[in-house]
């Protein structure tokens, strides 16, 4: 735990230094590098079956990693979101919003606290203009005051940074001290990534970097907003999606992995029989069956069988099975996530039931701290751009679309039921105003009137 802004006490801090080393595997595990994330499996794979010896991979990459957070991605975002500020300066804030491709930095920030835990957003002004954008958390190191989770005295912000002079590259540190109202930006020399010296503030002219921004005559807070998965009262950090379900991937990739190679193994199969059954090759003068192993077995006119091997694939498929059902489990994730299972006709209703879980833990993101946090990139962003506002309100689109069909037959039994009038169904389900859907109803009862008359008797 980082407790003051002295850098360099990061490499003395072992939580931090953890911390980065799992943010590394996590990175490894969402790239679908699983050499490196799992290299202690792959070289003993490699020692027993060499490449050499099979035509098989070694570890099969199934990257089950990068589905679940492309899943909960597309399942928080792609409904839509809309940010809504005070109603003078709306329109404000639509233009920032969409300058900067608001839902895209949204996207990357998601992704960010699904395979590390923890996500950024930062807030700036650059060329006269409010930037928002992410930043990777595993160049951020926040700082506790006395060391209380509860209470954050800054951030700070470690970016590498390669300049090359008179033909040399050299390599600094840049980093951001993050207090609230001010920044405080240092340039410091990096030797095979230890820090050494700090650039003076006469040096820093050549990096084009101010020595402090101030910024607090109009926002006195930070411009660095973290976001995280759900977390427990005694860490600060959220987990990782992956923590809890990357020892079931492995053994999923380990097991459809090893069935690769006893399938490559017996795709030519070894054929047994006697030697009367081998053709003698005039030249060598030798018995042989061309273009196949051949075991020979006695010498009194055996039939020759091929040997093939018993796969027992039906217990292979419930291993599978059952490792894939803990992954589901784990992650809160169900098959139809990945368009596993998907009936010809669901309705609305049954995903609702299937996604429950998964429902509910997008919720829970969204409650622990997305909206309170892009609530305060809108008022930062607004500020900066000297237009402040009072309040922010997040509205998120549904994961899940209403089903039309479902809602028609709702609204319609309640009008036939008489506990609701057909002027507030069709305003409901063409989500039209009082007034349109007036209109709409007048149109309804001219066009059935003359069919009410051809179906009165005449007196």
């Amino acid at each position: 735990m980082i407790t003051n802004f002295d850098i360099k006490n990061i490499k003395n801090d072992s939580d931090t230094l953890e911390r980065f080393s799992r943010y590394s595997q996590y990175k490894d595990l969402y790239d679908g590098d699983f050499n490196r994330a799992f290299n202690s499996t792959v070289l003993k794979i490699r020692k027993r079956y060499p490449l050499d010896n099979t035509t098989a991979q070694s570890l099969i990459n199934i990257n089950l990693f990068w589905a679940l957070t492309d899943f909960f991605k597309g399942f928080i975002t792609n409904q839509g979101i809309q940010v809504n500020v005070d109603d003078s300066k709306q329109k404000i804030w639509d233009e920032i919003s969409a300058k900067n491709n608001f839902v895209s930095v949204l996207k990357e920030v998601y992704i960010d606290n699904s395979r590390f835990g923890n996500g950024i957003f930062k807030v700036a002004r650059e060329n006269n203009e409010v930037k928002i954008f992410s930043i990777s958390p595993d160049c951020w190191i926040p700082v506790f005051n006395n060391g209380n989770l509860n209470d954050i005295e800054g951030h700070i912000l470690v970016y590498p940074l390669k300049i090359i002079e008179n033909g040399v590259k050299k390599q600094f540190k840049k980093i951001e001290k993050h207090h609230r109202g001010y920044i405080e930006n240092e340039i410091w020399t990096c030797v095979n990534n230890e820090i050494g010296r700090q650039l003076d503030t006469e040096e820093l002219e050549q990096f084009n970097i101010e020595a402090v921004e101030d910024y607090s005559t109009y926002w006195n807070d930070f411009l660095v907003f973290p976001v995280k998965n759900t977390t427990e009262s005694d860490s600060y950090f959220g987990e990782s999606d992956y923590k809890r379900c990357k020892s079931i991937v492995e053994e999923i990739m380990l097991t459809i992995s090893q069935n690769s190679k006893i399938i490559n193994r017996h795709a030519n199969p070894k054929l047994s029989g006697s030697e009367q059954n081998l053709e003698l090759d005039p030249v060598t003068n030798i018995r042989m069956f061309p273009n196949t192993d051949f075991i020979k077995v006695g010498t009194d006119g055996i039939k020759p069988e091929y040997l093939t091997a018993d796969l027992q694939a039906d217990a292979i498929q419930r291993h599978i099975d059952t490792l894939l059902n803990f992954f589901y489990i784990l992650t809160k994730t169900p098959p139809q996530a990945y368009g596993l299972n998907i009936a010809g006709n669901m309705s609305g209703e049954s995903l609702r039931k299937i996604f429950l879980a998964a429902l509910a833990k997008v919720d829970d993101i969204k409650q622990v701290s997305f909206n309170s946090s892009i609530q305060k990139v809108a008022q930062c962003a607004m500020a900066l751009n000297f237009t402040p506002i009072k309040s922010a309100n997040v509205s998120w689109g549904e994961p899940i679309p209403a089903d039309y069909s479902e809602m028609v037959t709702t609204e319609n039994s309640r009008v036939s039921a008489g506990t609701q009038s057909k002027l507030t169904t069709i305003m409901t389900l063409d989500n039209v105003s009082e007034e349109d859907a007036k209109k709409e109803l007048d149109r309804i009862n001219q066009e059935q009137k003359p069919i009410q008359e051809e179906k009165t008797p005449l007196l």
